[in-house]
């Protein structure tokens, strides 16, 4: 592929308009035999990306590069991104949402629609709430997890309000007042009932759904980021969830975390030899230790997975609590 229109497509932030390439001398022959050759691949109507950085990008990544081509295409302050475009933007987690459609707030005149991918909301937000990621509009994080909120589950809803409060891009206070400027809109009925139950320990889209299942299984609420030390203050594990006072402590196992922990050049299987040792440990001081993968907290799994964490609370409860002084 053509050096001059890979530097462009970087410059761009990562596509191609069809404008681009026939600026450049292409022809619409050219862009299909492009495509063929698996060169360059087709994101939207009009819209390319070059297969060398467009493939090894994430769904994520590839979301912000579709938003960064539609945003681009209207005048600078005409629209601001907005949901889950916004915030994919800002790093924020996503869970269960369409990464194939791109939402965008009107900042003129223009009205709602849906066309070619498009989400156009007449919903315009107040000054304060537009900010620039890239030299791009976008609405902020505490308008943006409101936003995506009010159009999704609880589910999706709660991942993206706890993971902008863990990155410190909103406050659980700031996410509730913003909802209170929004009470009339369809579906803010749920997002107030998510907002209440925001927990800025999260640092992961899983251990959010892992507290989620927690919660609807009617267990009391966890701690999150709970720290356990032995007698004499020295650390041991800082784990996920936490019932201090029913000597039981909850993790999420997921893939990333796996990776996360890996020392250079480590295998992992290291990894998973700690965990076991570390696990071996907090029994050795008294706690029950319940374990959650993915497919454990996904909606037709986590009704199951309450009913076995319920069962094993109540019986570190009953047998690990008598007598017992716990260090914390």
């Amino acid at each position: 592929m053509d050096e001059h229109l890979l530097l462009m497509a970087e410059h761009n932030g990562g596509y191609l308009h069809r404008a681009d390439i026939l600026d450049n001398a292409g022809t619409d022959r050219q862009i299909r035999g492009l495509v063929r050759a698996g060169l360059i691949r087709r994101i939207r109507v009009g819209t390319y990306a070059p297969s060398v950085t467009w493939d090894v990008l994430d769904p994520t990544e590839r979301h912000i590069v579709l938003a960064r081509s539609v945003i681009d295409k209207f005048p600078s302050g005409a629209v601001a991104l907005s949901h889950h475009s916004a915030l994919a933007c800002h790093g924020v987690a996503l869970h269960g949402v369409d990464l194939s459609t791109v939402h965008v707030v009107r900042l003129d005149a223009g009205g709602g629609r849906q066309e070619s991918g498009v989400v156009h909301h007449r919903a315009e937000p107040s000054p304060e709430s537009v900010t620039v990621v890239d030299g791009r509009h976008c609405v902020d994080a505490p308008r943006a997890v409101w936003e995506l909120a009010s159009i999704s589950s609880r589910r999706t809803g709660l991942v993206s309000m706890d993971s902008a409060v863990n990155l410190a891009m909103a406050t659980q206070e700031q996410i509730i007042a913003e909802g209170e400027h929004c009470r009339r809109w369809p579906g803010s009925r749920v997002a107030r009932m998510t907002a209440r139950l925001v927990d800025g320990g999260a640092e992961s889209a899983g251990e959010t759904l892992a507290r989620l299942t927690c919660l609807d299984a009617r267990l009391p609420r966890p701690q999150t980021q709970v720290e356990i030390r032995d007698a004499d203050g020295a650390f041991i594990a800082r784990n996920d969830l936490g019932w201090i006072e029913l000597c039981h402590l909850g993790e999420f196992d997921g893939f990333r975390k796996y990776l996360r922990d890996l020392r250079p050049n480590e295998d992992p299987s290291g990894v998973l030899v700690r965990e076991k040792l570390r696990e071996d440990r907090l029994r050795s001081l008294g706690y029950g230790v319940s374990r959650m993968v993915w497919s454990e907290v996904q909606v037709d799994t986590s009704a199951a997975t309450g009913r076995r964490l319920a069962h094993e609370l109540a019986v570190s409860a009953d047998r690990l609590t008598r007598g017992r002084r716990h260090v914390v």
